[in-house]
């Protein structure tokens, strides 16, 4: 498993119950310092490091984690005073790890997966990813959100462009139109899309609200500036050459 799999039951996870922002951090940030240690589980992470970078209270994490556990998506063992840091490890449900089996069968069978001796696949889901990616089938719409929200490439990308049309958008603000895209597809009855249709809508998309996004009062010219005279103004017939 790698971190296609886990954000994307995260993300199915959230639409059935939305995550606060704090759990999503949370998450998140475990998901990195798991990826960061080569997907070794459980790994260690002090209490101090993760209220640290995520600015919350000790109590706050204990709370958190606790709620992250009764979901399902994670389990952690408590350190012992100053002996040892808590251990955590990420949860795959059992539907999420059968659909896994399924691409990567699928996947061996079309000749695209290398295996050992014994027919053990051994490719990682990020060659998976790819293969499914370059046929441009349709994707969900959350684990497509998780796909493009992680792409820094594209991302960096898409600020890029829309900086040299006169838009100036930051990470944070470019992660928050792209959750606002992707709810403007589900209210439209979308649940699937094509990567590439995807990245190229939300361009659009971006760029369209960035258009609109200004003031709608218009600026007169300076030669439409001046006084209205009426037909019973006493200035109509005063010269006005040297206003």
């Amino acid at each position: 498993m790698r971190s296609f799999d886990y954000m994307g039951q995260f993300w199915r996870e959230n639409e059935m119950q939305a995550f606060s922002a704090k759990e999503t951090q949370l998450y998140f940030f475990l998901l990195a310092e798991c990826k960061r240690r080569y997907w070794q589980t459980p790994f260690g992470c002090s209490t101090q490091r993760i209220t640290n970078n995520l600015g919350i209270s000790r109590q706050t994490l204990c709370r958190l984690r606790k709620k992250l556990q009764d979901r399902g998506l994670i389990t952690y063992e408590e350190g012992k005073n100053n002996s040892s840091v808590p251990c955590y490890t990420l949860l795959i449900k059992a539907d999420t790890q059968t659909a896994h089996q399924n691409v990567t069968a699928n996947v061996a069978q079309d000749g695209t997966a290398s295996g050992t001796a014994n027919g053990t696949i051994i490719n990682s889901i990020d060659k998976i990813n790819k293969s499914i990616i370059s046929k441009e089938k349709p994707i969900l719409l959350n684990d497509l959100q998780a796909l493009l929200r992680n792409n820094d490439k594209w991302l960096g990308n898409v600020k890029e462009y829309a900086s040299q049309h006169g838009m100036e958008v930051d990470d944070m603000k470019i992660q928050e139109m792209l959750g606002d895209f992707f709810l403007y597809l589900r209210t439209c009855g979308i649940q699937s899309k094509a990567l590439a249709d995807a990245q190229q809508h939300f361009v659009n998309w971006l760029m369209k609200k960035g258009n609109n996004g200004g003031s709608s009062q218009k600026i007169l010219p300076a030669w439409q500036v001046g006084v209205k005279l009426t037909d019973d103004n006493p200035d109509k017939f005063k010269n006005t050459s040297e206003w």
